[in-house]
């Protein structure tokens, strides 16, 4: 059977663990990155069709020389993470207690947190049509508290959204809301929010990331689309450049969410995403 969904651990760039479904490709930052500091965030690859892409794009960037931010007609890597939750990562809100003496009185100010490099990898299941890991992380910064982050994160052939299931050990006082965030690179009237379904969506233009648009020539390269969902509503909101779907959380529990993405450019016989609003409907059914 011709595998449709794919991933592998890469040390040969800086300890990446990327994988692909038929929509999009995606990896996010190891231990050798570290000195650079990354995020737990999660990056995105477009892709022009399912098929796979992963390997070549290495291939072509660390043997031929040919950087993947560029597209030679099969998809680029053009999304910038930084140090934030990137297209999918876990985000972590929570209240910082109000100190004495500071500010007006008022009782709590809302931070948003995201991690750094992940300390261990694991694959849980490898087929054609399915591919199941896990990362692990042993610092998270909460409100000055460590907690150990473990993220299984399962895709699927068919399907367009990953699975994320997420436990947080340790102690932190403050009350928690945790889900799936996207970092905002372009403007905020692109996105779509749903209450009551826990969908956060977003389109942006492909280039907004100064670097990729002058590695392009400044040649347009149609739109990014990304989503999170929580499956029972939860909060969907922007707070500090970033959209996020988010739901109350206990340390120790596993919390489900659901994130993907996908290109204006992408195709897969009749099926594709012309427009934002086209990729707004297909995350809503």
């Amino acid at each position: 059977m011709q595998p449709k969904v794919y991933g592998r651990f890469v040390p040969e760039r800086k300890d990446d663990f990327a994988w692909e479904n038929e929509y999009a490709a995606f990896r996010m930052y190891g231990p050798a990155l570290r000195p650079e500091n990354p995020s737990n965030g999660v990056d995105l690859w477009l892709k022009k069709s399912p098929e796979l892409v992963v390997d070549s794009f290495y291939y072509r960037e660390h043997v031929l020389g040919l950087p993947y931010h560029i597209n030679y007609g099969k998809g680029l890597d053009c999304y910038k993470v930084g140090h934030t939750c990137g297209a999918g990562g876990l985000v972590v809100l929570a209240n910082v207690p109000y100190v004495p003496g500071e500010v007006d009185g008022s009782s709590m100010d809302l931070s948003l947190f995201v991690g750094g490099a992940y300390d261990r990898w694991e694959i849980l299941e490898q087929t054609p049509e399915k591919f199941v890991f896990k990362l692990e992380y042993d610092s998270l910064e909460v409100n000055g508290n460590k907690l150990q982050e473990s993220i299984t994160i399962t895709a699927e052939a068919g399907k367009m959204l990953n699975r994320a299931d997420v436990v947080l050990r340790g102690e932190c006082k403050e009350e928690l809301w945790v889900g799936g965030g996207i970092y905002l690179h372009d403007s905020v009237e692109n996105v779509y929010i749903c209450d009551h379904c826990g969908i956060a969506a977003y389109a942006e233009d492909a280039l907004s990331d100064k670097t990729a648009a002058e590695m392009n020539n400044f040649v347009p390269q149609g739109r990014s689309y990304i989503a999170v969902v929580t499956p029972h509503g939860g909060w969907q909101d922007i707070f500090d450049g970033t959209l996020f779907s988010v739901q109350p959380y206990e340390l120790g529990d596993t919390l489900t969410y659901y994130f993907g993405a996908c290109w204006s450019e992408w195709s897969n016989g009749e099926e594709s995403f012309p427009t934002d609003e086209s990729w707004f409907d297909a995350i809503h059914l």
